[in-house]
């Protein structure tokens, strides 16, 4: 007969911890993710369904079928409110760190980025770089459920968005991870008592901004979006999946932002216009969010991809910036 059992979607949790061992899942001292809800990863197995010939008829048959998942990424994508947990080794941060290459510190993409090339099975790494990490889809009930767990992960794309009308102005995130190694889609390793849950109160918000500039003018903001893309490169094979993780050829730095039009502003869209008729490069604060500590960003070199007015019950402009590498600058930091 069937189960009496059922699970609500918000009972189950997503946590992620560095790896030592690059593409080693680790499954405990796992940390929390703040997520609005669970996301299915894509499995991408490889099928082959096609009708072979030298069977009787027309028809696919079982010695047709073939199906492989070693050679294949799994990619999983997530958003939820952003949390500042870089001093208790939490999640958050330590996606920004992922995919960046950063450390420790303030979350930087440093001029002539390069990044590392990451051999699965390789150790020596320490936990808190996050060079690799394990991405777990943690069930309510072991017994009842299976957990999903992804080794070797890599964050290929992530968001930091605010709006000043939504939720109080606070930070939320969104993300794209990958593997290039075989997951587990039937762990049943009880994670109870092993994961940290993240804080409450260590949430960034725009109201924290003591300043707000685009272009080097002081700006009204309504909202921005922060989006830092640094696609994932596998190659190689292995019994396990993929042997190495590279990136690939840019690292991408953008902002979109909504910004009041007055007569701070009112040049944006002749500076958009023009910058390609005489090659200039916004610089000195092309998009700037002062908050000390507490979310601020800062892209001192960039350009215009574009500026267009924005009605509503006021005049708005709607910018969208590109970070430009200047030999000196980061392309951006984030103040954590």
């Amino acid at each position: 007969m069937a189960s009496n059992i059922a699970f609500s979607p918000k009972e189950f949790e997503v946590a992620v911890q560095g790896e030592t061992t690059a593409g080693t899942p680790i499954i405990t001292a796992m940390f929390s993710l703040d997520v609005d809800s669970i996301s299915m990863p894509s499995l991408n197995p490889t099928q082959a369904l096609d009708v072979r010939g030298g069977g009787s008829g027309r028809t696919f048959k079982s010695a047709d079928f073939f199906q492989d998942n070693v050679m294949r990424v799994t990619e999983v994508s997530l958003s939820g409110r952003f949390h500042d947990d870089d001093a208790a080794n939490g999640g958050h941060v330590h996606l920004l760190r992922n995919i960046t290459g950063t450390h420790s510190g303030d979350i930087t993409v440093p001029t002539g980025y390069t990044p590392d090339s990451i051999a699965y099975g390789s150790s020596g790494h320490t936990a808190t770089h996050f060079d690799t990490f394990t991405l777990a889809i943690v069930a309510p009930s072991v017994s009842n459920a299976k957990n999903i767990v992804m080794g070797g992960c890599v964050c290929t794309s992530f968001t930091l968005t605010a709006d000043s009308d939504t939720d109080g102005g606070l930070y939320n995130w969104s993300a794209t991870i990958q593997t290039g190694k075989v997951p587990s889609f039937a762990e049943t390793t009880d994670t109870t008592g092993n994961t940290t849950a993240y804080a409450n109160n260590n949430m960034f918000k725009l109201s924290s901004a003591t300043a707000t500039k685009v272009a080097n003018a002081d700006v009204a903001i309504k909202s921005f979006s922060l989006n830092i893309e640094n696609p994932a490169v596998f190659s190689g094979v292995s019994t396990t999946g993929y042997q190495v993780v590279n990136r690939g050829a840019e690292c991408a730095v953008s902002v979109n932002t909504q910004v009041k039009y007055d007569a701070n502003t009112d040049e944006f869209i002749n500076l958009f216009d023009v910058q390609g008729v005489t090659p200039t490069v916004m610089s000195a604060d092309a998009f700037n969010i002062t908050a000390s500590n507490a979310g601020g960003i800062d892209i001192d070199n960039a350009i215009f991809t574009n500026v267009a007015l924005s009605e509503g019950d006021i005049m708005m402009l709607d910018c969208s910036i590109k970070s430009v590498d200047d030999g000196s600058d980061p392309l951006v930091t984030l103040d954590i």
